[in-house]
């Protein structure tokens, strides 16, 4: 039963206009390259805390594992909220909290002070993910949901780059502690801005021709708030399940990289902080540019003729990206390490957004942001929340940051593109078995 009052429903669940739509979609996309260069900007500076507080390798992997433990654990309930409540405002008091957090690192002076900060950090950022996709897909008709992820899965990587180019050139002139205090304060201005959106209809271009005051909210709040029947739900369907043990395997090698690559590139090739960041941070900008763009415009024109479309470029991009990136750690020319890196990510960024799109064509709107939320929770609890920690594990056993990347990246992609061959034989299944589900509601109301 829906306990929002008409005043209510008629303010926050309604169909946004293009313009609405518009203008919240570059708010979450800022959020979302904001949201990424807070949590990168530490391995762009994290040689010179190493050096400051006397840190082993292993205890920087604790660092980037703690805030990807906690955004983790996070996600989950923060989901089931997103589910429940009002999604822009779940936005803006997360944007609000990790820029906070992220201000805060900078007044650290010891480990364990910086790893309070890092943590609180995954609780802002944990409740974004599963609000902003959900939005989006409320923001946009269903058949332009794939390119309109996979723009705002830029972010991501923009986001990367800006924290580990912008982070390493503040921090050889001012200093590591500056820039926490540049990258966070903008997440309050953002915050702002997408607290002032409008809120969108649950399902509103799912659903078509529905202008009943039967409102997908009062499904969203009595779905959302019991996880047990979500999951119940999630498990008549198995290609949600082959999404998260990709996510697993993916995430496991994008954890260890976001958080060593900087560093493995100052070790390896002898560069400053500034070069190491530079180079890391516009490889990933250029090529997640090229690839996730490519993937999405891809993506969409493939599943206008497949229902299978999306989740065939998803299985691509892993299975391509894994070789290249094993070839890639192979080198030991800093020319020849950028040119295979750079094609390695353009290969992997094609799935950005389309696996981010096949979620919503799996799933009901009313659980959405609780299915992306359990997918989130499992994918970095069992994948990138302990990968930094054992990559410095490795890299300190065996003195080699190189040889602890090249062991367990390729590897983690290519399990994460055998997966996703069993999902090219579910999705269509799963498609159409929501499909018929949205008409049956909508025939009945």
């Amino acid at each position: 039963m829906n306990t929002a009052t008409p005043s209510v429903q008629r303010k926050y669940f309604t169909k946004p206009t293009p313009t609405q739509a518009r203008f919240a979609f570059v708010i979450l996309l800022i959020i979302n390259i904001l949201n990424y260069t807070d949590r990168s900007v530490l391995a762009a500076v994290q040689i010179l805390i190493q050096k400051e507080f006397g840190l082993t390798d292993i205890e920087l992997g604790l660092l980037n594992s703690s805030f990807l433990f906690i955004y983790g654990l996070s996600t989950l309930p923060i989901g089931i909220w997103a589910d429940r409540g009002v999604r822009k405002n779940i936005v803006a008091i997360c944007v609000t909290l990790w820029s906070i957090a992220t201000a805060l690192s900078g007044m650290t002076h010891n480990f364990i002070q910086i790893f309070l900060t890092r943590s609180v950090l995954g609780i802002g950022e944990a409740g974004y993910a599963p609000a902003s996709v959900s939005l989006i897909g409320d923001y946009f008709h269903k058949e332009k949901r794939g390119l309109m992820l996979s723009i705002w899965s830029i972010g991501n990587l923009i986001g990367t780059a800006i924290g580990l180019i912008v982070g390493g050139i503040i921090a050889e002139a001012l200093g590591w502690r500056w820039v926490f205090y540049v990258v966070g304060i903008p997440g309050l201005l953002a915050a702002f801005f997408i607290w002032r959106a409008v809120e969108p209809k649950r399902g509103a271009f799912d659903r078509e021709g529905d202008n009943s005051s039967n409102d997908a909210a009062a499904a969203h709040g009595s779905i959302g708030g019991n996880i047990l029947q979500v999951i119940r739900q999630l498990l008549k369907t198995p290609t949600y399940w082959v999404l998260v043990a990709a996510f697993i395997c993916s995430f496991f090698i994008i954890g260890a990289a976001l958080s060593w690559v900087p560093t493995f590139l100052s070790r390896e090739f002898g560069l400053s902080i500034s070069q190491a960041g530079t180079i890391s941070g516009g490889v990933l900008a250029g090529g997640s540019l090229v690839g996730t763009l490519i993937g999405g415009w891809l993506s969409d024109f493939l599943q206008r003729k497949m229902p299978e479309g999306r989740m065939i470029i998803t299985t691509i991009a892993f299975l391509t990206g894994a070789p290249l990136t094993w070839v890639a750690l192979s080198m030991h020319q800093l020319a020849a390490f950028i040119a295979v890196f750079s094609f390695a990510i353009i290969c992997l960024s094609l799935c950005l957004g389309p696996i981010q799109a096949i979620i919503q064509d799996i799933t009901l709107p009313e659980i959405r942001s609780t299915a992306v939320g359990l997918a989130l929770l499992l994918g970095h609890l069992l994948g990138d929340a302990a990968s930094p920690l054992i990559v410095g594990l490795i890299s300190d056993s065996t003195h080699s940051l190189g040889f602890a990347l090249q062991i367990t990246g390729p590897t983690c992609l290519l399990l994460a593109g055998l997966i996703c061959v069993i999902g090219v034989k579910t999705v269509p299944k799963d498609m159409e078995k929501m499909r018929k589900h949205l008409n049956e509601e909508y025939n009945a109301s």
